[in-house]
């Protein structure tokens, strides 16, 4: 399959990412509940935007990227089960979701470049630089979205192709097997 190294590829690549920002949401989070919350005052934070810096909360930028690495993860080895194993639904899985991904990856990018401008009063100190790394491997997860869904639509019809190949030759060598003779 030409196509299916592509997928390969990208696959890996989605991997790779989506462990960078499970690493990122574990930094965060780490920092946050061993320093942030032991040197802060909780009048000191806004009630309102409390809720928005915690990692726990999906809302907030650094939750949300735990659930969208998870997601990421879960495809990218459907990506790579699939061409290994040319099965064309774990493929039309990964296109499904890398379809998906272009506009929520983008929608979030976007988000999060909007959030490192965006101060309020007791903002973590270190809020903005994971932000503009999440920010950074969610763009990456983008144009590898964007690959990915068109090497997997030529990956699935390569693998539809071979399949109907294969089913032609075992007819072929099934009828052959039918002939009757007659004994002379």
């Amino acid at each position: 399959m030409k196509s299916g190294g592509g997928v390969l590829v990208i696959s890996a690549a989605q991997l790779v990412v989506g462990m960078v920002l499970l690493g990122l949401y574990e930094g965060y989070k780490a920092w946050y509940f061993t320093h942030f919350l032991i040197e802060s005052e909780d009048d000191k934070v806004d009630s309102r935007v409390q809720s928005y810096e915690s990692p726990l909360d999906f809302r907030s930028p650094m939750g949300f990227i735990f659930y969208l690495s998870i997601f990421n993860n879960i495809f990218a080895i459907m990506g790579l089960f699939g061409v290994l194993q040319a099965q064309r639904e774990l493929i039309i899985g990964f296109f499904g979701y890398n379809a998906a991904s272009l506009v929520v990856s983008f929608h979030f990018f976007v988000d999060l470049v909007t959030d490192v401008r965006v101060k309020y009063r007791g903002e973590p100190s270190r809020l903005t630089s994971y932000e503009q790394a999440a920010a950074a491997f969610i763009f990456i997860n983008f144009l590898l979205s964007a690959a990915a869904t068109l090497y997997a639509v030529k990956a699935v019809d390569e693998i539809k192709t071979k399949q109907r190949e294969d089913y032609n030759r075992i007819t072929v060598l099934s009828t052959e097997g039918l002939q009757y003779e007659a004994d002379s």
